[in-house]
């Protein structure tokens, strides 16, 4: 069997080879894969190499659904991750097997029995858009609002009235649309998981943006859009060709 590995922590994914490697079913694994955009160019052009993928949810430029926003994946996954239940019963309704981290030999061991019976009854193809629709919004209470310290004052900024979250080095601005900043003690990934993924999108490894606070959207070389924002930012915004398109997909829900 030939698998894949989309994997961003080093130490997780060498244990999982580690595990793959003492598993007595004949396992290759072909690449371990970091990020989703080298997720998505390895797989435009190999995926028909593989047999089975194993992937984590989160990963260093996002969450991994944005793969399947840019990819017609079509070869079973097991999914390793961290999160809660409600996340576990989208995969167990989509009969998607998953292994919680840190993987174990038996844990692995039925995530590939299940592989192998959903084979033999060609049940392999799941819709990974609805599995990936169900983690985002199944009953998931998001930040409503954030509380702010600018001097001695503690203030709560709603929800509607964030532009956007601007990463600069080891600092995550918040910014307002009346043009005020606020840091914030979160990572932009962490804000990936408490922000509601209807009002808000990331573009760029250091930044997140509201749909409201996008005051032109221009299209610019090699598929790639030139953001422009208000309240702006001092430097140009070009978004990716990749991330272009989970973003124009974002906007026209």
């Amino acid at each position: 069997m030939r698998v894949v590995i989309i994997e961003d922590e080093t130490t997780a994914a060498q244990n999982l080879q580690r595990i793959l490697r003492s598993h007595p079913m004949e396992i290759e694994v072909l690449r371990v894969l970091k990020s989703i955009n080298k997720s998505v160019e390895w797989l435009r052009d190999q995926e028909s190499k593989v047999d089975l993928i194993f992937m984590d949810i989160k990963l260093s430029d996002g969450l991994s659904f944005e793969i399947f926003e840019q990819l017609a994946v079509r070869k079973p996954i097991i999914f390793t991750t961290a999160f809660d239940e409600y996340a576990i019963q989208a995969f167990r309704v989509n009969s998607i097997d998953y292994l919680l981290k840190p993987v174990g030999l038996a844990a692995l061991t039925r995530a590939l029995e299940k592989f192998r019976q959903l084979q033999l009854d060609k049940q392999v193809v799941v819709d990974y858009q609805q599995v990936f629709s169900q983690l985002r919004f199944n009953d998931r209470q998001y930040k409503s609002r954030f509380l702010v310290k600018s001097g001695a004052v503690l203030q709560a900024i709603e929800i509607q009235d964030i532009a956007y979250f601007l990463a600069d080095g080891n600092l995550v601005l918040l910014k307002t649309f009346q043009n005020k900043s606020y840091p914030v003690a979160h990572s932009l990934h962490k804000l990936e998981d408490i922000l509601d993924p209807q009002l808000f999108f990331r573009v760029s490894r250091n930044l997140i943006i509201q749909a409201k606070a996008i005051h032109k959207l221009v299209a610019f070389s090699k598929g790639r859009l030139k953001l422009e924002l208000s309240p702006p930012v001092s430097e140009p915004i070009i978004v990716s060709n990749q991330k272009a398109i989970g973003l124009k997909t974002w906007l026209d829900h």
